[in-house]
């Protein structure tokens, strides 16, 4: 009990101090510019929406954990008073409380992972090869045994979104658990794009999807120049429709003809997890920092995708997950584990206000009927039909377990692009990141070939950037 109780409050303490921040922001944002009472009772709905969802949710959860264990509480009772063999009553409480007392202390296994977790930019594997005002760009060198980095090769250029941070992109590198290694170790030229610290720099801060654009742009010129081939934009999630708006831009005709992109939202109406919930004016986000700036504040952010899946997201939910967990891997959940929780709890910044007012615009307006996004650059319109006229050749992949980027999300702009042989759409088992955690999955490895359910051969990214390298 004791263990258990320091469970809960540790995840209900994090859980609370994001709430707290928002509520902050809110209350604030509610005093400069106040809600209309439309959006008031739009707000109060879905709040109470939020909280009958997640009480159930820990009933339910609560319903099923007791039942389980008052069944092996049971057996054990009548193992002691009959001397039965199997688990007796000493055995079950001593079992017990070393789970519990585990997951008490997982945060130190979360801390321990972070020397394996992510990039490290400051070592030999990886170089530093240019520096915009708000971008570093690194070479992510191969760390696999006798590969080197092949110049016939075209070079990728990795885009990570702005909230979810580049470190998922290599998530465990020396554990073979990395998409962004899964490139370099074929020895495809692999670098990755990196937004500088937007609390240090007031160029980020002050960003717009148009200095996105023309900076992304000038680091393909350097690869150009660099391999003498034209870049493969490669972006995940918000990235990939970042990098789409990019491309659609007609600006990046010279420097890059092909398109991958992971799980990536292309039209966002389609994800009832996020264009359902309330479209309020952005003072109740944003965040006005000490120059005087404001931005997109990273714990409002990510309160807001733990409130999307509040049925997994409630404190005694996780820490009961959580006891699952160590329950079935024999105390030792891994480093995977303590890995994508790290990544969870730590990866929060703050975003540009001009980057998240057009990331909720392409959650709340959809693809026009004639393929015009919802959002422009550089103030013209953006036409999915136009890759085919910029000869821009597609990778798209998603994930058919997502509730976040549904399949329909992902794939929303392909009945634009019917009859050309731009696009190339690919499912891949599993959810929202399982691409970047388990890039080498047997049923679906990204640098092969592989078969779906339906029989039907699909090939993985990196076999897709080799193939068309050649």
């Amino acid at each position: 009990m004791t263990a258990l109780t320091r469970s809960f409050k540790r995840e209900e303490t994090e859980f609370l101090d994001s709430y707290l921040i928002a509520a902050q922001i809110a209350l604030q944002a509610a005093k400069d510019n106040p809600m209309t009472l439309r959006d008031t009772l739009e707000i109060m709905q879905h709040k109470s929406a939020l909280v009958g969802k997640g009480l159930m949710a820990t009933q339910e959860k609560i319903t099923d954990y007791m039942f389980d264990q008052l069944k092996e509480a049971n057996e054990a009772f009548f193992n002691t008073i009959l001397n039965n063999g199997g688990e007796n009553l000493a055995g079950y409480l001593k079992r017990e409380a070393e789970v519990m007392e585990a997951v008490a202390n997982f945060p130190e296994q979360i801390e321990k992972v972070k020397d394996d977790f992510g990039f490290h930019f400051n070592t030999s594997a990886y170089r530093l090869i240019h520096d915009t005002g708000s971008f570093l760009m690194y070479q992510v060198l191969p760390i696999k045994e006798d590969v080197e980095v092949r110049d016939d090769l075209k070079p990728v250029l990795l885009i990570p979104p702005y909230m979810l941070g580049e470190h998922i992109l290599s998530f465990l590198p020396y554990e073979n658990k990395s998409y962004a290694h899964s490139f370099a170790n074929e020895g495809i030229p692999t670098y990755v794009r990196v937004t500088k610290d937007i609390d240090q720099n007031d160029i980020v801060q002050n960003m717009t999807p148009d200095d996105d654009c023309t900076q992304t742009r000038e680091l393909c010129t350097v690869l150009k120049e660099k391999h003498g081939k034209k870049v493969t934009l490669n972006g995940t999630c918000q990235g990939g429709y970042i990098v789409l708006m990019n491309i659609l831009s007609g600006t990046f005709t010279e420097v890059s003809d092909t398109l991958i992109t992971n799980v990536a939202p292309i039209d966002g109406t389609y994800s009832n997890a996020i264009s359902g919930m309330p479209n309020i004016h952005h003072d109740f986000i944003t965040t006005t920092l000490p120059n005087g700036h404001k931005v997109a504040n990273g714990y409002m952010l990510s309160l807001g995708m733990r409130f999307v899946a509040i049925d997994r997201e409630t404190p005694l939910i996780k820490v009961l997950d959580q006891t699952s967990l160590h329950k079935a891997t024999d105390l030792n959940p891994g480093k995977t584990a303590a890995a994508l929780f790290r990544w969870l709890l730590k990866e929060r910044v703050h975003l540009p206000l001009e980057i998240a007012r057009m990331s909720t615009c392409t959650f709340h307006d959809p693809i026009s009927e004639d393929g015009v996004l919802p959002v422009k650059l550089y103030d013209k319109p953006l036409k999915v039909g136009d890759l085919k006229d910029l000869g821009i050749k597609w990778y798209q992949n998603y994930a058919v377990r997502d509730d976040l980027v549904t399949p329909k999300c992902a794939t929303a702009a392909n009945r634009f692009l019917e009859g050309t042989d731009v696009i190339e759409s690919v499912p891949f088992p599993g959810g929202h990141v399982a691409i970047l955690t388990s890039p080498y999955n047997k049923r679906s490895p990204v640098n092969d070939y592989f078969k779906t359910k339906d029989g039907k051969e699909y090939r993985g990214p990196v076999k897709f950037q080799l193939e068309i390298s050649g």
